[in-house]
């Protein structure tokens, strides 16, 4: 009787820990990706005085800010997991902001506001901004498609106007396709 007791306090235990456990680990992320967004805001408000006056931002390489989907995430340098885990990466091998095409990659998950997870609501003609150190890029969104992942047309950098290339996996944590939105430049501001 004893040890039915126990292995039934143990079959508890392990299942509270189950379903914990993911919670914990988005509530990880979600930490983790407003601490980045907290010291790109810190460091865009310090100025390099010997220098400029320009924002001297070191932890991310820029804000990319949805208004329509009220989302907002700094962007690293990078498409890696370890990356992806932490927020949006910039795919290196494309362009840079108010440059060719430039790519940004972000993992969708069933938490809501994480990363890409909103990427699908994404509407034609919405804008999406890229703030950098010293400029404010302005896309307006203009293409949606679904591709495979070994589709790497998306990322062609030769492009007549500068181009704004989000992906991520859909649906949701599989990597069956890639969602797809596409943008072109508006306008392009100096801070």
């Amino acid at each position: 009787m004893k040890r039915q007791k126990i292995l039934g306090l143990l079959l508890l235990t392990a299942g509270i820990l189950l379903i914990i456990w993911p919670l914990y680990t988005s509530h990880q992320k979600q930490t983790a990706a407003e601490e980045l967004k907290q010291r790109w805001t810190q460091d865009l408000k310090a100025v390099d005085a010997k220098e400029t006056k320009r924002p001297v931002a070191t932890s991310g390489a820029g804000l990319l800010t949805i208004p329509s989907l009220d989302f907002e995430q700094v962007i690293l340098e990078g498409a890696s997991t370890d990356i992806l885990d932490q927020s949006i990466g910039h795919i290196k091998q494309t362009g840079s902001p108010g440059k060719g095409n430039y790519a940004l990659a972000g993992h969708r998950s069933f938490t809501k506001g994480l990363h890409f997870n909103r990427l699908p609501e994404l509407k034609q003609g919405a804008h999406v901004i890229v703030t950098t150190k010293s400029h404010r890029y302005t896309y307006k969104m203009m293409t949606s498609q679904l591709v495979k992942p070994t589709d790497v047309s998306v990322l062609n950098q030769d492009v007549k106007q500068a181009t704004i290339t989000l992906i991520t996996c859909d649906p949701p944590e599989t990597a069956t396709n890639r969602l797809i939105k596409q943008g072109t430049l508006i306008k392009t501001e100096s801070l």
